[in-house]
């Protein structure tokens, strides 16, 4: 008897479907049946991505895809549910910040809440909920209505411009060098490629993820002070920081928080005028003297440029 064998080249859509991830850095870590997420009478399919990046180090991300009784294609292209996929075939989870690996593991949950939809679980063992990579796991409840669930102000290959409300709202920058002005709350930033400048009114906000580039992180008004201490793990892939706003902005750092700002340097720019300051760094600190419109300080492996209008407030050597 002969032993029965399937060729997975010879999938079309009405035996089977290939779903490809087109780049190695996303690379497909983990599938599992999803249950009927939506509710729809079909089973899903959910795959892992984990090394999916927006920026230098992966966020990770899922890629959820409806079932239904026709209409698949041969070969189905996981990233395109990035931009503008329509969700009634299937949508992305997005990892929360760089690093995080989001999608290591994934798996339905079963009806976790009762609610006669099916619900989901994943993995996000670099998460920095609790402490850098202390981990996280996700549930996500079913349900089969998905709007207001996408992005808000989704990025396109060109230049974007985007402007928040005051409710919290979520920007993702395409290949661009994209603005995102953020007007207070919980909004989340992803600059993906490019150079991209943010704005924060406070330091309420969801996540700031500059992605790769030379990214901006600007801070609005006057009187704020942004203590990146308490905010650090909120925020990634950042190369400049601007004081400006209206006037007499601070910021508070620490020397690793200069090392863990971004993926790509240990280099921290920082930018501001007359009033602005930049307070609690520790001594140590070599002046390395003037450069341009920058005074250069060193520490180990941090390199500092500071503004020559910004006031300090730690000993240099």
């Amino acid at each position: 008897m002969a032993t029965p064998i399937i060729n997975v080249s010879i999938l079309n859509g009405n035996n089977g479907s290939r779903l490809d991830i087109h780049n190695f850095d996303y690379n497909i870590r983990s599938v599992s049946s999803a249950g009927d997420f939506n509710g729809d009478g079909f089973d899903d399919v959910m795959v892992g991505a984990s090394y999916f990046s927006r920026g230098a180090s992966p966020n990770g991300t899922g890629f959820v895809v409806f079932g239904k009784a026709s209409g698949f294609s041969a070969a189905m292209d996981l990233p395109s549910f990035a931009s503008g996929f329509d969700s009634s075939n299937g949508f992305r989870l997005n990892g929360v910040a760089e690093g995080d690996g989001s999608g290591s593991s994934v798996s339905t949950a079963g009806d976790v809440n009762d609610d006669g939809f099916d619900d989901l679980i994943g993995g996000a063992p670099g998460a920095d909920s609790h402490g850098r990579s202390s981990g996280s796991s996700y549930v996500i409840f079913g349900r089969s209505d998905f709007t207001g669930g996408g992005v808000d102000f989704p990025g396109t290959p060109g230049d974007d411009n985007f402007t928040g409300t005051s409710a919290p709202v979520s920007f993702e920058g395409g290949n661009g060098n994209d603005r995102m002005i953020g007007r207070g709350g919980a909004d989340s930033f992803d600059g993906g490629a490019g150079k991209d400048y943010i704005r924060i009114l406070g330091d309420d906000f969801g996540f700031v993820d500059g992605g790769t580039g030379t990214d901006i992180l600007g801070l609005a008004g006057s009187g704020f002070t942004l203590d990146l201490p308490s905010v650090i793990d909120k925020i990634d892939g950042i190369e400049i920081i601007s004081l400006y706003g209206v006037g007499d902005n601070t910021l508070t750092l620490t020397t690793q928080d200069i090392i863990d700002l971004s993926d790509t340097t240990n280099t921290l720019k920082i930018k501001g005028n007359v009033g602005d300051s930049v307070v609690g760094l520790s001594s140590g600190w070599v002046d390395g003297g003037v450069h341009g419109n920058f005074h250069t300080y060193t520490q180990g492996d941090a390199v500092l440029l500071i503004g020559v209008d910004v006031t300090t407030d730690f000993p240099i050597t």
